[in-house]
């Protein structure tokens, strides 16, 4: 038996079906945040199971099983948009939790809010589109999105128990509606068939709408299901149609990563070493530009400990001396003598700074005050208290801590939680016959930790595409890396620790099995090289728009995205009847086809305005988000008017055309325009002169990263090329001066490549001195001429002249696996067009300087094909 997410994931990594090609403008261009990958796939896959008459089940039933903080809601908004198309009006969202009603009814509805997900303006089919909730659907509009916003409680009690101007099982009768579930795990829980038989179960509810209903449709969104269960397995063995876990969701880097911070003593030392902490990020971010304000959750067994812990937690700040905090870095000294862990740096930057105890405690006295910290539980779920929970991320929110239970393990949306601070020792997990089973409570915990991890979004050197990805695991000794970690505060019990470590690898969140730390530095004798110390790395920047169009010199409405030419075929007129047996074949009178320019003249200004007025997209305030400086509607007209128009037709002059067929002339050309909008802040260039930067400030002297061995699907990966012990493709990088950094841990490709270049160095020397090969640990990123798509070459080599001394060469080299070369084709084509400016001696003013990229490497493809490039050079 085979789910169905299990015949398109097949189709999709065996390139038979691109699920992500055809997504419509409409829907991406009317969602406020661009959609990732993995969320184009997903969408993508809807689009083809809709039509896929083999798959899918009427009336039609989808399932997304997405990890915990992969962006559901999202996926959700644009399906609303793509069922909207299709020509759905009704929506009913519910869930079974208030907290996600409140958080998500403002991600749907309030257009002021930073996590308000649609466009400012919704546009589909050329018309504004509005979203707007109701309680019933005796008012539902037909140029809207309407929406019933409701708990799964409210809805089973609503329609089982009829009241006035509520939803009643009579509405569905004439109507058609989509439903939308969101932690739909709760659907599935605890239903018997005398349940069903009773119509007294959240289930039965819902398929009484499907049931009632005219025309109907369920998504289905969650985070946890159970595949093991025969039940669950017959009800979506056809409708899951997209499964992406944890484990695939931190692989991707859209998570932090999850580390535990073990504390000995009284619950007192938790406390205080988690804000410490805490103070640590917020001054890390803040040295780096990142206005941060990190959030720390003190985590309560029950509701009537958490009370009494705020309290605790009160009096050990007012009380707080700087003997207690000397103290606490005495613990440090003591038990990390390699001061790794993430409170021994944070001592070491306070000492740094200046930051005296006294001082730091009065950061803490202040950061932490009473008005700061929020006691949220079932007893107190206020109103307000619930904004403030949703907001928490917002300048304005003050908020610094939480003291709670188990009330955010679901459905909490807040990505500046970086400490959870476990208050309680206790463990109910058992060991049985079959292995270890986790408690309650330890799965409640893996569910906060899976919420925590959530990725704080933040831009460094200006590279916006990776504003939503971990940025430094190639390097653990980057100060930034702490932004990029969740830090689990518990007592240092190892058994319960063993238990929660082995529940959060199942979920795929944490996974420290076969994790090796490898360390690489560069070699001394090339730290004592003129190339180190004097040489050059040439890089070029991703620009926006504008600075593109300044930079080449050209006009602000110098744009692709109108054509320099267009063919349109007028609608024939007359009617013909046609034999079905005749023998002779049909040939269609012959149109002549009409060329000209789309000149005044010809096409009067009124004629393109009313064109213009009919589809949305052009109104003016869109139309400068997509032409940078444009400043009327005319000034566009004038851009249509250099456009060569190609028009077949049943005329023979251009004089013949009737008002209405120029109109309908514009319209195609617009509508043609339209699907390659995209406005102006979106997009993005490489720049097309290369700067220069010592290579002394960009390649680290020591880099620090962690290897998952014997999992990625190169086993070379993480494995040291000169140890012969470990690796199958040994070299003694000690012996080659010319490589430059210590050791090699790349994968088996990249291994092939020094092999390689140690072949061809005796070739190489009798051009060229001052040979060195460099891994590009992240050091080096350049970015793609068309769409500024960022691309880090493996290797760089940088290189003399041997007779004149007076040119130096960088060379961009990039081993790739097989299975890569046509998925990563683009970086190949931009290696090349690197070479031809070069050539043309455009990215650089200066003749000294050469700068080559090289095709692929590959062993058993390439490698021929590499060294001829080098022998040529």
């Amino acid at each position: 038996m085979a789910f169905t997410y299990e015949i398109y994931d097949n189709a999709s990594q065996n390139g038979f079906i691109d699920f992500r090609e055809k997504l419509p403008n409409e829907i991406t261009q009317n969602l406020k945040f661009p959609l990732r990958p993995y969320q184009k796939e997903a969408l993508g896959r809807y689009l083809y199971y809709k039509e896929d008459n083999k798959h899918r089940t009427i009336p039609e039933q989808v399932l997304f099983n997405m990890a915990t903080g992969s962006g559901k809601t999202l996926l959700m908004a644009a399906i609303i948009l793509e069922k909207y198309r299709q020509g759905e009006r009704n929506f009913i969202f519910f869930v079974n939790n208030d907290n996600i009603l409140t958080k998500t009814r403002a991600n749907f509805l309030a257009g002021s809010s930073g996590k308000y997900l649609f466009a400012k303006k919704i546009i589909i089919d050329g018309k504004i589109v509005t979203v707007r909730e109701v309680t019933d659907f005796s008012d539902s509009r037909d140029d809207s999105i309407n929406i019933v916003f409701t708990t799964i409680q409210k809805l089973h009690q609503d329609l089982n128990t009829p009241r006035e101007n509520r939803l009643s099982y009579e509405q569905f009768k004439d109507i058609s509606v989509v439903l939308l579930a969101d932690e739909a795990h709760h659907l599935n829980a605890g239903l018997s068939q005398a349940e069903k038989d009773e119509n007294t179960s959240w289930t039965a509810t819902v398929e009484n709408i499907q049931k009632t209903a005219k025309k109907s449709s369920i998504f289905e969104f969650t985070a946890t299901i159970d595949l093991l269960d025969n039940t669950i397995v017959q009800k979506y063995e056809k409708s899951l149609i997209f499964k992406y876990d944890l484990k695939e969701f931190r692989l991707d880097k859209y998570s932090k990563d999850v580390l535990f911070h073990l504390v000995d003593g009284e619950v007192n030392n938790r406390m205080l070493q988690a804000i410490i902490i805490s103070q640590y990020r917020k001054k890390i971010a803040l040295k780096n530009g990142i206005n941060l304000k990190p959030l720390v959750m003190f985590k309560s067994q029950k509701i009537t400990d958490s009370q009494g812990n705020l309290n605790t937690f009160l009096a050990l700040l007012s009380g707080l001396t700087a003997e207690e905090v000397a103290w606490q870095r005495k613990l440090v000294q003591e038990s990390d003598e390699q001061a790794s862990g993430i409170l021994a740096k944070a001592f070491a930057f306070f000492e740094k700074a200046g930051i005296s105890y006294q001082d730091l405690i009065a950061e803490l006295q202040e950061d932490f005050r009473k008005e700061r910290l929020l006691l949220i539980d079932g007893k107190n779920k206020t109103k307000d208290n619930l904004v403030t929970l949703n907001t928490l991320e917002s300048p304005q929110n003050e908020i610094r801590a939480i003291f709670a239970v188990d009330m955010l393990n679901e459905g909490w949306d807040v990505l500046n939680l970086f400490d959870i601070v476990r208050l309680y020792d206790t463990r109910d997990g058992k060991t049985t016959k079959k292995g270890f089973v986790a408690g309650k409570t330890t799965n409640a915990e893996k569910q906060l930790i899976g919420r925590g991890a959530r990725y704080y979004p933040f831009v460094i050197d200006g590279r916006i595409d990776e504003k939503y990805t971990r940025k430094f695991d190639d390097n653990e000794h980057k100060e930034l890396r702490i932004i990029e970690q969740l830090h689990y505060h518990s007592a240092n019990n190892p058994r319960y620790i063993s238990e929660l470590k082995q529940v959060l690898r199942e979920s795929g969140i944490f996974d420290d099995l076969n994790l090796v730390e490898r360390k690489l530095k560069l070699k001394e004798s090339f730290m004592k090289t003129r190339t180190y110390t004097d040489g050059l790395v040439w890089m070029n920047r991703r620009i926006p728009y504008k600075e593109y169009l300044q930079e080449r010199q050209e006009s602000l409405f110098d744009t692709n995205f109108i054509p320099k030419s267009f063919e349109v075929r007028l609608r024939t007129q007359g009617v013909r009847d046609i034999e079905a047996f005749a023998e002779e074949t049909y040939v269609a009178d012959g149109l002549a086809s009409l060329d000209f320019k789309l000149k005044k003249e010809i096409i009067p200004d009124n004629i393109i305005r009313t064109a213009i007025n009919r589809n949305k997209k052009f109104a003016f305030d869109n139309l400068s988000e997509y032409f940078i400086g444009l400043g009327s509607v005319s000034g566009f007209i004038q851009m249509l008017r250099n456009v060569d128009l190609r028009v077949e037709c049943q005329y023979q002059m251009v004089s013949d055309l009737t008002p209405d067929d120029k109109l309908y002339i514009v319209e195609k050309l617009l509508q043609a325009i339209e699907h390659d909008l995209i406005p102006a802040e979106e997009r993005f260039y490489g720049s097309e002169k290369f700067q220069q930067v010592p290579i002394k400030d960009v390649f680290e002297i020591s880099i620090h990263r962690k290897y998952t061995l014997n999992e990625n699907s190169d086993a070379e990966f993480g494995l040291s090329q000169k140890d012969n012990g470990e690796t199958k493709i040994y070299e003694d990088l000690d012996k080659m001066d010319w490589y430059a950094y210590d050791d090699n841990f790349g994968t088996s490709e990249e291994k092939y490549l020094v092999r390689t270049i140690k072949g061809l160095m005796s070739d190489l020397q009798e051009k060229w001195t001052d040979i060195y090969l460099l891994r590009n640990e992240k050091a080096v990123k350049i970015y793609s001429f068309e769409e500024g798509k960022a691309f880090e070459p493996d290797f760089l080599m940088f290189a003399n002249d041997k007779k004149t001394g007076n040119v130096s060469w960088q060379i961009f080299i990039e081993p790739k696996g097989a299975q890569l070369i046509a998925t990563d084709s683009w970086k190949e084509d931009f290696l090349r067009q690197i070479t031809e400016r070069d050539e043309a001696r455009t990215l650089v003013d200066d003749e000294r300087y050469r700068i080559v990229g090289l095709p692929f490497f590959n062993e058993a493809v390439s490698k021929d094909e590499v060294k001829e490039e080098l022998r040529k050079l």
